[in-house]
């Protein structure tokens, strides 16, 4: 079980310790994808073995409790999240773009939903002094008079 959903040790007492830091999101993991209860691994004769228990746990989807349990809120964004936020940003800066074609005052950008783990940092801005900039940029020009490095 080592390294399965993160687990910190393999067999039955990893197994234990996941239990017991994440037990009632398990429990309604079994209940909702495999309408098993967990108290039948307790009981012999149930047919819900320690491996069988191991192999659920390792096969629940992403947007398992268990995974939210282990991961937090930021455990929901799965890939299909993330690009459909992508797209309704996208769509919403095209709106704005096109709705403000033309116009003397145009209206804020869109902002993007909001991402787990991502920053709403600053984008652009410099510290530095102004012409410190422009003799920067100025020694990026090409030097006048010259043709094809002639």
């Amino acid at each position: 079980m080592a390294g399965a959903r993160g687990c910190p040790g393999g067999g039955i007492v990893g197994l234990f310790q996941l239990l017991s830091e994440h037990g009632e999101a398990i429990e309604a993991d079994f209940q909702r994808y495999y309408q098993t209860d967990i108290r039948d691994a307790f009981t012999p004769g149930t047919g819900l073995t320690w491996r069988r228990v191991r192999a659920l746990l390792v096969s629940l989807p992403a947007d398992s409790a268990l995974a939210r349990s282990m991961g937090g809120e930021d455990a929901i964004w799965t890939l299909e999240t993330q690009l459909l936020a992508g797209i309704h940003d996208r769509l919403a800066e095209g709106n704005w773009q096109r709705g403000n074609a033309g116009a003397k005052s145009p209206s804020r950008r869109p902002s993007p939903i909001p991402r787990p783990g991502v920053g709403a940092g600053r984008i652009g801005g410099t510290e530095r002094d102004p012409q410190e900039v422009a003799a920067y940029l100025a020694g990026l020009q090409p030097a006048t008079g010259v043709v094809n490095g002639r």
